[in-house]
């Protein structure tokens, strides 16, 4: 199995109806190095919805490369880093095939830790409710070792193929888990914030207990490391983020 390249070059020489011209990958930019290191790449003249950038981009991705580097290879030759992007995703296959394996790991681990939340929350009310916490338990137990598998085989699938991160059913997954996860997060916090503020002025009749403290705590303890958590992954499935990070960082060197 090829192994993908690290820093895919860029398109040499001149383009041509019948392909690339000797080993040379074609390019449709320019036909000459130039630069210091006598490199070339696609310049902003080029748009990414043009047929012959379109066959770079083909040619990249049949190539081994990752939307990251050739977001960072077009950065490099001039692209806005957007437009650079944008026309990183292009590379990528059409068809999606692990849907399957982060719905379900997004699905079972923001269930699972919804039922774990709610049973905490139930075992610590004033009123617990027997039957919602066994609901919330079982929906725990069942989901959250499912959850552990799915994140260990996309970890085994991810270093295996390194495509697998960018694919488009991950990033949406992700994100709705990291924003679901947040406004969970925000709106119990309010809830205390409020709580507390109406106790010091008086529109609470009774004082906060250590009780109500711990319930703010259970879902702070669930809700900050799950959304930190799919927040990253959901970073690493963006080629905006990721894909420029090292180029904004050997930039930032530069500058020193």
């Amino acid at each position: 199995m090829a192994t993908a390249p690290t820093s895919p070059k860029p398109p040499i020489g001149p383009i041509s109806a019948t392909g690339p011209t000797g080993s040379t990958a074609v390019g449709p930019w320019q036909t000459e190095p130039t630069g210091p290191t006598g490199t070339t790449g696609p310049t902003g003249v080029a748009a990414w919805w043009q047929p012959e950038v379109q066959q770079w981009l083909v040619r990249q991705r049949n190539a081994g490369a990752t939307p990251a580097d050739i977001a960072s290879e077009l950065v490099a030759s001039g692209w806005d880093a957007d437009v650079a992007a944008t026309a990183a995703q292009r590379s990528l296959r059409q068809s999606d095939r692990h849907r399957a394996l982060y719905g379900a790991l997004c699905w079972s681990v923001g269930l699972g830790a919804l039922g774990l939340a709610t049973g905490l929350h139930q075992v610590l009310a004033d009123t617990p409710a027997p039957t919602v916490a066994a609901l919330a338990f079982t929906l725990a137990i069942v989901l959250l070792p499912l959850a552990g598998w799915c994140a260990w085989s996309a970890h085994e699938l991810e270093a295996s193929s390194p495509h697998a991160v960018w694919s488009p059913t991950r990033r949406m997954w992700f994100g709705t888990l990291a924003g679901l996860t947040a406004a969970i997060g925000l709106v119990r916090l309010i809830t205390y914030v409020y709580l507390v503020v109406a106790t010091m002025t008086g529109a609470r009749a009774t004082p906060l207990s250590p009780n109500d403290q711990f319930q703010v705590l259970v879902s702070l303890v669930v809700v900050i490391p799950l959304f930190a958590w799919s927040l990253r992954e959901w970073r690493r499935s963006d080629v905006v983020i990721s894909g420029l990070r090292e180029l904004d960082r050997l930039d930032a060197g530069s500058l020193r």
